[in-house]
């Protein structure tokens, strides 16, 4: 008898457990009263058992400093780490636990590992170097091991100084060496002046993968490079229209990425040489979404089921776990305007609205 007790306990415990599911989502709002500073608010929406139970204002952060750009949720792809910490997209690294900014700098982002986030810089005063900042001891640095690698590759830089850009390799001790006088003329964003470096995405050593654009900006190629032979080929070219944002890869195998400009998503396959454009996003957590919406909005999909039809920008569609949220939006002739969060409820498996004002960001799931 005693040990039917302990087992219906222990069965009473484990569904209190799956019933008491506590997940946040974090999102940024710009707070319009704040011009010169440009302040951000952080925001924890919390969510038990799939529902909406409050929000909980973490920290206001200023985008801006004498006129230059400080602290910037807003730029680039913020990282959520550890439940923990928001890494911006231009490297500054804030603690959502205690509340505050452990580094102020900015960097590329290369990798986050191991409780170290390591930083890219390559600039023409500063030089070329990576860094890290360790979140256990809180201290940041340069690497001065010679020998450290932070992405997987070789050093190849594009000289944008040039119509067409020029792409130089730089090996380790050995003098450099011209690839192509012919690299493209890179992606233009609209309403900005500067011009990123065009991704590269490295297959090996010897191999890589970057995007060639046209002068116009109506079509970018996706050209094959061998470093040994400078032996070059055309994965495929995609026709592409102006971008208020800068394209992004994500590689998701040993030859397969995702290249995403605009409201395209292409699948690039270094190993068949081939470039495809998808219907809809690549699955994170099961939840895809449609890439070019229509004037009736976005169809959303969990496991290929369509679940949703909103209108919602991409980068406002973020999944965790079993749960997913989106900012939504009136569209009005060619204006849009925020009608606040739809979040997807794990429970009664529907959709369920949060109100919510000038967001920002949005910047994706923690658990509590």
């Amino acid at each position: 008898m005693k040990r039917l007790v302990i087992i219906l306990a222990f069965i009473w415990g484990y569904l209190q457990a799956q019933e008491n599911v506590k997940q946040g989502l974090i999102v940024v709002h710009v707070d319009g009263a704040s011009k010169t500073d440009f302040k951000q608010k952080i925001y924890n929406y919390h969510f038990l058992n799939g529902h909406f139970t409050g929000r909980e204002e973490l920290m206001t952060v200023s985008g801006k400093q004498s006129g230059k750009d400080y602290v910037r949720t807003d730029i680039g792809e913020n990282i959520l780490y550890a439940d923990r910490y928001l890494i911006t997209g231009i490297g500054n690294v804030i603690d959502l636990k205690e509340k505050k900014i452990l580094w102020d700098g900015r960097a590329n982002v290369v990798d986050v590992r191991n409780d170290s986030i390591i930083y890219y810089t390559n600039d023409a005063f500063k030089g070329k170097y990576y860094s890290v900042y360790n979140l256990k001891t809180r201290m940041y640095g340069e690497v001065k091991q010679l020998t450290f690698k932070g992405k997987t590759g070789q050093d190849v830089e594009f000289d944008k100084t040039k119509q067409p850009f020029q792409l130089t390799l730089y090996p380790v001790n050995k003098p450099k060496i011209e690839l192509t006088k012919d690299a493209g003329y890179g992606q233009k964003i609209q309403g900005e002046t500067r011009v990123p470096d065009p991704l590269v995405w490295w297959i090996n050593e010897n191999v890589f993968v970057y995007a060639q654009f046209n002068k116009e900006n109506t079509e970018v190629k996706f050209i094959k490079m061998v470093i040994d032979s400078k032996s070059t080929s055309v994965l495929g070219t995609l026709s592409i229209v102006p971008s208020a944002s800068a394209a992004t890869f994500t590689k998701i195998g040993k030859t397969q990425g995702i290249y995403q400009i605009g409201t395209k998503h292409v699948l690039l396959d270094a190993e068949s040489g081939t470039v495809t454009d998808l219907l809809f996003t690549s699955p994170v957590n099961g939840f895809s979404a449609e890439c070019k919406g229509t004037s009736n909005g976005r169809i959303i999909r969990l496991n290929g089921k369509d679940i949703g039809k909103y209108h919602f920008q991409l980068k406002n569609f973020k999944s965790g776990g079993n749960m997913l949220g989106i900012v939504k939006e009136l569209l009005i002739g060619t204006e849009s305007y925020q009608q606040g969060i739809a979040v997807w409820n794990f429970t009664k498996k529907g959709w369920e609205n949060v109100d919510a004002e000038d967001v920002l960001s949005f910047i994706g799931w923690i658990s509590e």
